[in-house]
């Protein structure tokens, strides 16, 4: 009990009615604000309550991201609709962000920080200003919150001191909704690429990888959902089909959208009668149109005629192609640069007849690199070369290449895609 007179007990209670006061705000903000995880729903909230709480005509509150000291307006009551970005120490917001102490401005046309434009915009004038820091309970800047225009006098430390009574709240909730909505979106990211993984493995030969007069055996393995290799069969007709194998630069969906791009630009030119130089060609222009060399492919797109048992090919900057034929092994260098690197990169070709048993080797540097990385030994073209050369079909080779490669890089995973496509004329019985 206060001793005091009857004055001083109307004055102690008066606090004690305000402490009441000011601790169910807290306990109202606390409810309200957890009741959402919608981050801009929430921001709402948010402003509301504070203008309410502290008697202002408007307010905006802007989210934190200290790592690239900005700040995004998530509420700007008033303003024009629209992102507002401000970075750190810029305006009064910025600077309350940058040194973490609230301001409090009676003539905010007097500092030369505040920007009078959108008082002129709307027709609105500013006459107070009351900005503060919101922080989590570690102390990390959470948001920026501004108050204008009290409607009961002016802002002062005790507006401060509360607010910052109820920043905490506002800091919690506010984290919470912004990893919600970072988990919400990653889940949606994830569903977008499973989808876009399952189109892409749609995408792939399968049944279609029949080639009369042919033994084929062909594997991809993506080291992320998504993949930038590419490999397929498409008919030509009059007994000719391509066999190609593309390498995207980078990994992902970026690089799993250009290949897709490779693979409907082969198959609307599949009857074309264009030369296999002129189509690679044409392929690598529409990639640098398309990338600006900021993608770019190594590729190989090989011909087989059944009639002539002859190949054809194009190797844009891939890795060597290997053909095996009676224990022997002869390496074909590429024929022209990477698609997407030279707007005018020109092509050669060559041409081999396949004698029966003659096994065919197109690879991605997911292979040959694999293990590389970081100073460590490749895989190299000596054991792809010795994989093809002990033979026993196309099957056997590949199994046997999987195999080598994961005794190369042990419990280790590739760290690239990884492709591989063989394919032989057998021998005859």
């Amino acid at each position: 009990m206060s001793s005091g007179g009857p004055e001083e007990r109307v004055a102690d209670d008066a606090v004690y009615g305000e402490r009441v006061r000011r601790l169910e705000a807290v306990v109202e903000a606390s409810q309200m604000v957890n009741s959402s995880l919608d981050l801009e729903e929430l921001a709402e909230h948010i402003v509301d309550i504070a203008c309410r709480l502290i008697g202002a005509e408007r307010g905006s509150l802007f989210l934190a991201d200290p790592q690239s000291r900005s700040l995004r307006a998530m509420v700007a009551q008033g303003l024009p609709s629209g992102s507002l970005t401000v970075e750190f120490e810029q305006g009064i917001v910025g600077a309350v962000a940058a040194s973490g102490e609230a301001e409090i401005l009676d003539d905010p046309y007097a500092d030369p920080r505040f920007d009078q434009r959108f008082d002129r915009a709307t027709g609105y004038r500013t006459q107070s200003l009351l900005t503060v820091p919101i922080r989590n309970r570690e102390g990390v800047l959470a948001a920026v919150l501004q108050l204008l225009n009290r409607r009961a006098g002016v802002f002062s430390t005790d507006d401060i001191e509360f607010l910052a009574e109820l920043g905490v709240t506002f800091a919690i909730a506010l984290t919470t909704a912004r990893l919600h909505a970072e988990t919400v979106a990653r889940e949606r990211l994830w569903e977008e690429v499973r989808l876009a993984a399952e189109i892409q493995r749609a995408l792939q030969p399968g049944d279609r990888a029949q080639i009369p007069g042919l033994e084929l055996e062909a594997v991809m393995r993506p080291c992320l959902e998504v993949g930038g290799d590419y490999w397929d069969v498409i008919p030509r007709g009059s007994g000719r089909w391509w066999l190609v194998v593309a390498d995207v630069s980078g990994k992902g969906v970026p690089a799993g959208l250009v290949a897709s791009n490779i693979q409907a630009c082969l198959w609307t030119r599949r009857q074309d009668a264009a030369p296999l130089t002129e189509v690679v060609a044409d392929i690598n222009r529409l990639l640098c149109r398309l990338t600006r060399g900021r993608k770019y492919a190594t590729l190989v797109v090989c011909e087989w005629d059944e009639t002539k048992h002859t190949l054809t090919w194009v190797g844009a900057g891939h890795p060597p192609l290997f053909i095996e034929a009676g224990g022997d092994v002869c390496e074909y260098a590429s024929t022209g640069p990477p698609v997407g690197l030279l707007d005018e990169g020109t092509y050669g070709r060559h041409t081999v007849r396949l004698g029966e048993g003659d096994t065919v080797l197109v690879y991605t540097d997911g292979l040959l690199e694999a293990g590389g990385e970081e100073g460590g030994e490749e895989f190299g073209l000596g054991r792809i070369s010795t994989g093809l050369r002990q033979g026993g079909g196309t099957a056997a080779v590949v199994a046997r290449l999987l195999e080598a490669l994961g005794a190369h890089l042990g419990d280790a995973d590739p760290a690239d895609d990884v492709t591989l496509l063989c394919f032989r004329r057998p021998k005859v019985q």
